[in-house]
């Protein structure tokens, strides 16, 4: 799906820049992404869990670069998504929102980061959705349709860390959101993975050369 060029000066970043990509969301789902700038500006001001110099563009680079997720695959009511090295809530969070009766895990190795995340969970009252303090590789077999993770590690690693954790099933996968020259990765993986440019679905200049790559199990 392309959707039309939208001008950044257009949309400024907010809420709205989500509904302009997203124009079927409930009254509900709107009111939970607009609730996500209170939130994260006030957690940003006791623990640095987005960078400084991106706080500003929460919307673009954050909530709307997790949702390119959303373009390219639709999760289903009842399967499980596993976001490994979650960080502040990303993608997990705006994905929760957009696919509210699709289970949550979201994981990261630092306490701190999780507390963050839980309480914003708890905030938006995402009943579907779980934050633990917890490393992916000690996670349960299988226990998982799809691994989700943005900027966390190497793909190879990542890799390693989500196929053990991943229930067989045609569909079923890691899909990650990457940047940059991905070629060493992908050769060093050895996997085959599929790779959708963002810039032709997120017409705007913070999404050029950014990618989700998708690796099926």
């Amino acid at each position: 799906m392309i959707l039309p060029y939208m001008p950044e000066q257009d949309i400024q970043d907010s809420a709205e820049l989500i509904t302009a990509y997203f124009p079927d969301l409930t009254p509900a789902q709107k009111a939970q992404f607009a609730a996500l700038a209170e939130l994260y500006h006030f957690w940003n001001q006791r623990i640095n869990v987005i960078s400084r110099k991106d706080i500003h563009a929460l919307y673009e680079r954050h909530v709307l670069h997790s949702l390119s997720i959303g373009l390219c695959y639709r999760f289903q009511p009842g399967q499980q998504v596993v976001d490994i090295g979650t960080g502040g809530g990303f993608p997990g969070i705006p994905l929760a929102i957009l696919f509210p009766e699709t289970q949550f895990i979201l994981i990261d190795s630092v306490g701190k980061k999780i507390r963050v995340v839980q309480d914003i969970i708890y905030q938006l009252k995402l009943v579907h959705v779980e934050a633990w303090q917890q490393r992916a590789e000690k996670l349960p077999a299988a226990c998982c349709d799809y691994a989700v993770s943005r900027a966390v590690a190497p793909l190879p690693v990542l890799w390693q860390w989500a196929r053990h954790i991943l229930k067989a099933g045609k569909e079923n996968g890691l899909i990650c959101l990457k940047g940059g020259d991905l070629s060493a990765e992908i050769r060093d993986c050895g996997c085959q993975p599929v790779i959708h440019a963002l810039y032709p679905l997120l017409q705007r200049d913070y999404f050029q050369e950014k990618y989700l790559l998708f690796v099926p199990v």
